[in-house]
């Protein structure tokens, strides 16, 4: 099956496209957005895995670059993951199977760019991988194929997106024969209970003392990694303590004092109920 991958240099778009190549899928081309690579991602980014493959890749600066990348491999079927960009319905239109998209949650729950973030956030214990079709909203197309998975306690948001991806990547790579046999009918979503993951701002990092302590570990845990500015709000005092990392906690038991300063760097705060110690910010 000749198909067309649309991406971004990141780890998540590379997990898709290992399966589909890992499956003898024929990528004509890779299609990344951006201008260059700047050795973003290296030889484990979806350039560098496309190259080891010995397929083209195209940087793509705008929607008509895309309609030409397409048009010109004539696919049968068009699979993104991670690709930013709402793709026009001209382009959705050329490929026979039409464009399919891999998103890490259960749609249309976490419609959106960072529904890992906003499941951690959220505090969800499930969360899993769907394959759709292109429409002309942001990941509200038809369900091609979706499973799901527990959210693992302690988990960081790179391991769950990277697991997540590369469940969606196996999902497409066994969607893709039973579409073109006609087999597999793909299903619309329901309107609800939809809920979207937009691109976080900085209220999006706060952590309320006044919410359990066993949440907060899990969000300030998973989301550490991605460098976003978390804040501890501390509702007895009015203070905001910039942290950058959460070391460990207890769901029920709290300090008697809303914040603890144990040494250098290191601060433990109480929750309703629990606490957390946090790793300072600089």
């Amino acid at each position: 099956m000749r198909t067309v991958f649309l991406g971004m240099p990141c780890a998540g778009s590379a997990n898709v496209l290992r399966a589909l190549l890992g499956a003898g899928v024929e990528v004509a081309a890779v299609a990344l957005a951006g201008r260059g690579d700047g050795g973003e991602g290296g030889a484990t980014g979806p350039a560098g895995v496309a190259r080891g493959a010995g397929g083209p890749v195209t940087w793509l600066g705008g929607a008509e670059a895309l309609a030409e990348a397409v048009a010109a491999r004539r696919p049968q079927a068009v699979a993104a993951a991670c690709f930013p960009w709402r793709v026009p319905a001209a382009v959705r239109a050329l490929p026979p199977l039409g464009c399919l998209n891999v998103h890490p949650s259960l749609l249309p729950a976490g419609r959106g760019p960072e529904p890992v973030f906003w499941t951690l956030r959220r505090g969800e214990r499930q969360t899993g991988a769907t394959v759709h079709q292109m429409d002309a909203g942001f990941d509200s197309g038809p369900i091609v194929a979706q499973a799901g998975i527990a959210v693992p306690p302690e988990v960081r948001a790179p391991d769950l997106e990277a697991r997540l991806m590369a469940l969606g990547g196996e999902l497409l790579v066994e969607s893709l024969p039973r579409l073109a046999a006609g087999t597999l009918r793909p299903r619309s979503q329901p309107d609800t209970p939809a809920t979207t993951a937009p691109v976080p701002s900085a209220a999006d990092w706060a952590l309320p003392t006044d919410l359990p302590a066993g949440w907060a570990w899990g969000f300030a845990r998973g989301v550490a990694p991605l460098g976003g500015p978390l804040t501890v709000l501390v509702g007895a005092t009015g203070e905001s303590i910039p942290v950058r990392d959460a070391l460990d906690h207890h769901p029920a038991a709290g300090p008697p004092e809303p914040v603890v300063r144990e040494g250098e760097g290191v601060v433990r705060v109480r929750f309703r109920p629990g606490w957390v110690r946090f790793a300072v910010s600089p």
